[in-house]
């Protein structure tokens, strides 16, 4: 199954059809988009590309959404307090597809935030065939990363690294950082990478055989996709 992640940007106003011809170009399974804001963009990415959207409104106006080629059998949007967006989860051929977008800030007094977040989302996640995706707005704790830009407002050298930690801990393994231990895989920005803030998670159980970062999408969004095959 090729499944691919991607934060489009403010739903993607403006840049829907480069994102069409991005998603073409890739063919996933399944794919999760983060900051699918507008839901008419969602539904027209969806009619484009011959997918089922499933659709997860979120407690702020990002949302998140699944577009998927394969029937999609059991979804729950997991909507709870605690999350700035919202978790989303899809079954599909056996396999638990959990999307999320974790809250942002660049300073250390924002990392707490995200840690409750991770925290809830681990109650709710897990089995044997399980995929965590989504942009995470945190590195991973072995991760180099750069020189954000000023307006970030984040401290020199500083990312949040211990959400990711706790899902490591929980068991899932970097689908990236498994393949490519020395590459940098920067996400974000796309204009000027810095850091890898996006992510496909997946159980020991499953065979991670792919998963990149899809550097030619950069003129599309904010973030760079990434794409796995498992």
């Amino acid at each position: 199954m090729r499944v691919f992640t991607w934060n489009i940007l403010d739903g993607g106003v403006g840049r829907l059809d480069r994102i069409t011809s991005v998603l073409r170009q890739v063919d996933a399974d399944v794919v999760a988009l983060e900051e699918a804001n507008d839901r008419h963009g969602a539904e027209w990415l969806a009619a484009a590309l011959g997918m089922e959207l499933v659709y997860g409104e979120a407690n702020g106006p990002f949302a998140v959404a699944w577009l998927s080629r394969l029937p999609v059998v059991r979804t729950e949007n997991h909507r709870v307090p605690v999350l700035d967006k919202t978790l989303l989860e899809i079954e599909v051929d056996g396999l638990q597809l959990f999307a999320t977008h974790l809250s942002a800030g660049r300073a250390p007094k924002d990392e707490p935030g995200r840690v409750a977040e991770v925290e809830a989302i681990l109650e709710r996640v897990g089995g044997d065939d399980c995929v965590l995706v989504g942009d995470f707005n945190s590195a991973h704790p072995g991760d180099k990363v750069g020189v954000a830009p000023p307006e970030e407002d984040a401290p020199p050298g500083y990312v949040s690294r211990r959400p990711i930690e706790l899902v490591l801990e929980h068991g899932f393994v970097d689908c990236f950082r498994t393949l490519h231990p020395d590459e940098r895989g920067w996400t974000y920005t796309s204009e000027r990478p810095w850091a890898r803030l996006d992510f496909v998670f997946a159980t020991r159980g499953l065979d991670v055989r792919r998963c990149d970062v899809l550097a030619s999408a950069g003129d599309a969004s904010d973030h760079l996709p990434v794409v796995a095959e498992l």
